[in-house]
């Protein structure tokens, strides 16, 4: 399935038919799977078959024993849980996107912009411009097969996708409240649920093992298309990019997945190999894939439209298994815990889609409250892509099945990778959470969350410099973010900071300088400090002061400063 998976079963079949049970831990494009008494298999390449994983000492890779799943791993002593090296498992994940092919339109977009946000000479704070706010529409193809048959109606599905206040098959909502929901409002996702098109071969040309990963899958795909194109749908209906690329198509397909792991139509999203050209203003590029099962569940589907239409990265691990969690259950787009009651997006990823309500900059000396269940965030910058944002989480409604509850603190670095589990200056994750018990559990991989990682009284009620976790920036220097009362967890919370005068800084460089053509708004980013709002009496003080900052960069001369933790008052030459 797209989004990840942890400990789930799984039924797997050899070519000879044979079944045996299996649980397996990882994603589309990397994974470990082990019997249910443990011991790890892979399947044999030559014949098909699954065999007890024996470890290559040379490569570090996972390769088969000679012996199958038949026999007793026990009898034969051979080690459990056995696991790959992190660099075999990073290369054959490479190996299985570049087979699928294509790259996904979202991930082209998301690095655009942040390529336009990390240029930026200012320290923005407004989401990206592309804010996902507004009406979108996807499309969802339907397929039996002539010798599987729909068991799940088209209406069923409409509904899962549309109706408001849906709850078949246990769901909290439909996708469309889901989005409507996290949103704050601001978002209104539907989806043109297409009548069932019956594929033109059995269910076996398209799952059979012996074609490469995703070819079956994508044929399949476009001749639904084709089949939809020759009933005279209106493709303009459908949301779409810049580009003309249509944000989001998902394929249900009739039965249940018969597939092993990464063959046939194991379920997965990605990009066609050839964008498909429906009309003169509309393409498809990027998609889902899935199995209907018996039963429609919102996790995964709202996962991977979250990535379509809304540009959302993933924030667990794609290249490797059993290293980092990632951030867990605190998102959608990691675990996101229930399967019917999907837990909320993080702040990061509201703010960056333009779906904040209230976003309170955090200054010294002030008492601030946060709701829960809102897009009510704090921040603290240091510059447009690294910053704290923190929100107000409660074990209720879209939440339910949050690991805690209280102030979610998160550190944010646009430019790092949540592959990058290490926690250094220059391996760390792009969103990690400053978990309170200061245990590191997601990034050590203890568990998915606990109900000691956030923040509030009596048990964790400060974050600054001197706590355990602290607030310094991810290169060691202090953030100047001094909480040091929070309240207990609530469906209010108050947030307090130290309040701080401004200090003497001397010696110090200007790294960069930033002035809009509004009167008086100038930045500084100097070094060790991060950026700093220039700050006078009057407009010609800012004037003032910015030519002094300007001169010093330019020349690479040292400036003295008066600065709290948001803003420089005073600057000169040295």
């Amino acid at each position: 399935m797209p989004s990840p998976f942890v400990g789930e079963q799984f039924t797997f079949r050899n070519p000879d038919g044979s079944e045996f049970q299996v649980r397996g831990w990882g994603n589309q494009f990397s994974a470990v799977f082990e019997t249910t008494d443990g011991y790890t298999v892979v399947p044999d390449p030559d014949s098909g078959f699954y065999h007890f994983a024996a470890l290559d000492t040379d490569s570090g890779d996972l390769v088969p024993s000679g012996e199958t799943v038949a026999a007793d791993a026990r009898a034969l002593a051979l080690p459990p849980h056995l696991r790959a090296a992190r660099s075999a498992v990073t290369a054959r994940a490479r190996t299985v996107r570049e087979e699928l092919g294509g790259e996904p339109r979202w991930q082209v977009r998301r690095r655009a912009r942040l390529a336009q946000r990390g240029a930026a000479d200012g320290p923005a704070g407004a989401p990206p411009p592309a804010a996902t706010v507004g009406d979108y529409t996807g499309l969802v193809l339907l397929v039996e097969f002539p010798d599987v048959p729909a068991t799940i109606t088209r209406n069923d599905v409409d509904n899962f996708c549309n109706q408001v206040g849906f709850t078949g098959f246990g769901n909290n909502g439909s996708a469309y409240d889901y989005f409507l929901a996290v949103s704050d409002g601001k978002l209104r996702y539907r989806n043109r649920v297409a009548a069932y098109h019956r594929a033109e071969h059995p269910r076996a040309h398209y799952t059979d093992r012996a074609i490469p990963y995703g070819t079956r899958a994508q044929e399949l795909i476009k001749e639904a298309l084709d089949h939809l194109k020759a009933s005279g749908f209106d493709f303009s209906v459908l949301s779409s990019d810049s580009g003309g690329f249509v944000h989001a198509l998902s394929l249900f397909y009739a039965g249940d997945r018969v597939n092993n792991w990464s063959e046939g139509l194991w379920p997965h999203s990605w990009a066609l190999a050839t964008p498909y050209a429906a009309s003169a203003t509309r393409t498809f590029s990027d998609y889902q894939i899935t199995d209907l099962g018996t039963r429609l569940t919102l996790r995964t589907f709202c996962h991977e439209n979250g990535h379509m239409v809304c540009d959302f990265p993933d924030l667990y691990d794609y290249d490797s298994v059993l290293v980092g969690n990632g951030v867990g259950h605190y998102c959608l787009m990691c675990f996101g815990g229930s399967d019917t009651n999907p837990v909320q997006v993080d702040a990061y990823l509201k703010n960056a889609a333009g779906w904040t309500s209230r976003l309170t900059t955090l200054t010294p000396g002030t008492t601030t409250s946060i709701a829960a269940g809102s897009n009510d965030f704090l921040v603290h910058r240091r510059s447009a892509t690294e910053y704290f944002i923190m929100e107000n989480r409660r074990q209720a409604g879209r939440d339910t099945a949050v690991p805690d509850a209280g102030l979610a603190i998160w550190h944010v670095d646009e430019t790092g990778d949540n592959s990058n589990e290490q926690m250094t200056p220059a391996l760390h994750y792009e969103l990690s959470l400053e978990q309170a018990d200061n245990r590191f559990d997601l990034e050590h991989r203890a568990n998915a969350g606990d109900s000691e990682d956030l923040h509030g009284g009596p048990a964790a009620p400060a974050f600054g410099s001197a706590t355990a976790p602290n607030s310094n920036w991810w290169d060691g220097s202090a953030s100047g973010l001094e909480i040091e009362e929070i309240s207990a967890p609530g469906a209010t919370m108050t947030v307090r900071t130290k309040a701080t005068g401004p200090q003497w800084y001397g010696d110090l460089a200007v790294d960069m300088v930033f002035a809009s053509h509004h009167s008086g708004n100038a930045w500084a980013a100097l070094a060790g400090l991060g950026w700093r709002q220039v700050r006078a009496g009057n407009p010609d003080g800012v004037t003032n002061m910015l030519a002094v900052l300007t001169e010093a960069r330019a020349n690479g001369k040292k400036v003295s400063i008066t600065a709290d933790a948001t803003s420089v008052y005073d600057a000169y030459l040295l």
